[in-house]
C-alpha cells in the first residue's frame, strides 16, 4: 500500500469500507494509487534530467546536445557509458568557458587524449610535481602556423640594364604576424659579377637596407651565391660551385653603409621590393681569366617562413600511453592517470575542430616522443673459468715370461788375514789378530 492508496481511501466515508484490504474497492484505489505513483517517478525523472548528475540515456544526449558535444566512439566501436560521459560533460563546461583559446584547446586535447581537462584534479602529491609538469608539456599549441613562401620573379620581372650594371627587382607581398628572416639564391646563369649589392626597398617611406660586397668578390656562371642570416644575425654567405661545393665568402660582405658585420634586413609584413645589382668587369681590378666584360644575367629567388594570422598548431605524442607509462616509472607514480577512454589518433582533429573559435584554422601534428633511460651505472664482473680435464686414454699391455723369479748369489769371498799391527789395524776391517 502507498500514501497515493491512504490519500484515496480516506476520500471515503466508513460505509464504504474502502480500508478493508480484500474488498474490491480497496484493490480498485490501489492499483490507481500504483499508477499516481508511476506518474510520479516519472516526472521526478524528467525533472531531475535537467541536472547532469541526475539524468541518463538519452537525456545526458539532450544536454551534451546544449553545447554540441556528443558521446564518443571508443576505440572497440561501442558508445562511452553514461559515468564517463557525465564526467566529461561536467567539465566540458569549463572547456567553452575559455572561448576557443590556447588553453581551452589544450584541455580539450588533453580530454581526447584520455587526461583530465584540468591536470589538478589528478590531486597529485607534492613530490610528483615534476611529472605534473611534464604532463602539461604533452599537449603544446604554437599560435600562427609557419608556411613556407617562395618568390621568383614574375614574367614581367626581368633583368634590365641601369647605369651600367644589371639589375633585376623582386617584388613581395606578405602577411606575417613577426618579421621573417629570408633566405636569398642568387644565381648567374650568364657572365661574371662583380660589385654586388642587393637592397631592399620599401614601399612606403621606410629607409632603404642591404648588403654589398668588395670588389674582391666575383661570381662566375652557373654559380650561385645563398645568403641568410645566421643564428648570431650575422650574415652568412655561400658560394655554391655545386650542391655539394660550397666556399663561405661572409667576409667579403658589408653592409650598405660600409658597416661591419654585415646583416640581411628582416621581411616585415606588407610589400617591399628587393633590388639585385651587379657588374661586370672593372678596369683594373677583373683579370681576363676570372671576369667576363658582358653585362651578367641571373635570376634571384627569396624565401622565407610566413607566420599565418588566425592560425595554429597542436602537437600531441602519438604514442600517448606508452609516453605516459614511462613518466610514471621515471618518477615512480603507481597511481591512474588516465580518466577516460582516449579517442583514436584520427579523431583529434575533429575535436580541435569544435573547440576553436569560428575562422581559426586548427592542425594537428603528431609527435614521436621516445625517453631513453641515461642513468650511469658501474660495475664490477668476476668470472671463473672451470674446466674439468678428464683423461680417458686406455692402456693395454701384455707381459710374457715367468713371473716368479728366484735370485741365486753365487758370490765367494776369499780373505787372508794376517795379524793386526798395533795401532795400524782397525776392528771394522779385515784384519786378523795373533
Amino acid at each position: 500500500m502507498s500514501y497515493k492508496t491512504d490519500k484515496l481511501v480516506d476520500l471515503f466515508p466508513d460505509a464504504y469500507a474502502a480500508r478493508d484490504t480484500e474488498s474490491l474497492l480497496y484493490k480498485l484505489l490501489d492499483a490507481i494509487g500504483a499508477e499516481f505513483m508511476a506518474a510520479d517517478e516519472a516526472l521526478k525523472r524528467l525533472l531531475k534530467s535537467h541536472w547532469i548528475d541526475y539524468a541518463d540515456g538519452a537525456a545526458l544526449d539532450g544536454l551534451g546536445a546544449i553545447y554540441g558535444v556528443t558521446r564518443r566512439r571508443l576505440r572497440n566501436g561501442t558508445l562511452e557509458t553514461d559515468a564517463a560521459f557525465r564526467l566529461r560533460l561536467k567539465s566540458i563546461v569549463a572547456l567553452f568557458t575559455g572561448g576557443g583559446t590556447v588553453a581551452a584547446v589544450k584541455r580539450a586535447v588533453r580530454s581526447a587524449l584520455g587526461l583530465p581537462l584540468d591536470l589538478d584534479q589528478l590531486t597529485l602529491p607534492p613530490e610528483f610535481e615534476g611529472l605534473r609538469e611534464e604532463l602539461k608539456r604533452l599537449v603544446s599549441v604554437r599560435e600562427f602556423s609557419p608556411n613556407v613562401v617562395r618568390f621568383i620573379p614574375r614574367p614581367d620581372e626581368i633583368v634590365q640594364t641601369v647605369e651600367g650594371a644589371s639589375e633585376l627587382i623582386l617584388r613581395v607581398d606578405i602577411s606575417t604576424t613577426e618579421n621573417a628572416q629570408p633566405e636569398i639564391r642568387w644565381k648567374f646563369t650568364k657572365g661574371s659579377g662583380r660589385r654586388l649589392t642587393l637592397e631592399q626597398i620599401q614601399v612606403g617611406n621606410g629607409p632603404p637596407a642591404g648588403i654589398r660586397a668588395t670588389d674582391d668578390l666575383v661570381v662566375q656562371t652557373g654559380q650561385t651565391l645563398v645568403l641568410a642570416n645566421g643564428e648570431n644575425g650575422q650574415l652568412n654567405a655561400l658560394l655554391e660551385q655545386t650542391p655539394s661545393v660550397q666556399t663561405n665568402v661572409s667576409t667579403f660582405f658589408t653592409n650598405l653603409d660600409g658597416s661591419r658585420p654585415a646583416a640581411l634586413p628582416e621581411v616585415s609584413t606588407g610589400s617591399s621590393e628587393w633590388k639585385f645589382r651587379a657588374q661586370s668587369g672593372l678596369f683594373g681590378i677583373s683579370a681576363f681569366d676570372t671576369d667576363s666584360f658582358d653585362l651578367p644575367d641571373f635570376t634571384g629567388e627569396l624565401v622565407l617562413i610566413e607566420r599565418q594570422r588566425l592560425s595554429f598548431d597542436v602537437y600531441v605524442p602519438y604514442f600517448l600511453q606508452q609516453f605516459v607509462q614511462d613518466l610514471k616509472q621515471r618518477y615512480g607514480y603507481s597511481g591512474n592517470l588516465f580518466v577516460f577512454e582516449g579517442l583514436h589518433p584520427d579523431q583529434i582533429q575533429t575535436v580541435v575542430n569544435q573547440t576553436k573559435a569560428a575562422g581559426v584554422r586548427g592542425n594537428v601534428y603528431f609527435s614521436l616522443n621516445f625517453l631513453e633511460n641515461h642513468n650511469p651505472r658501474e660495475a664490477l664482473t668476476l668470472m671463473g673459468d672451470h674446466r674439468a680435464v678428464e683423461d680417458a686414454n686406455v692402456l693395454d699391455s701384455l707381459a710374457v715370461g715367468s713371473l716368479n723369479r728366484d735370485v741365486e748369489s753365487h758370490m765367494v769371498i776369499e780373505k787372508f788375514v794376517m795379524g793386526g799391527v798395533f795401532n795400524v789395524a782397525t776392528f771394522d776391517t779385515h784384519y786378523g789378530f795373533l
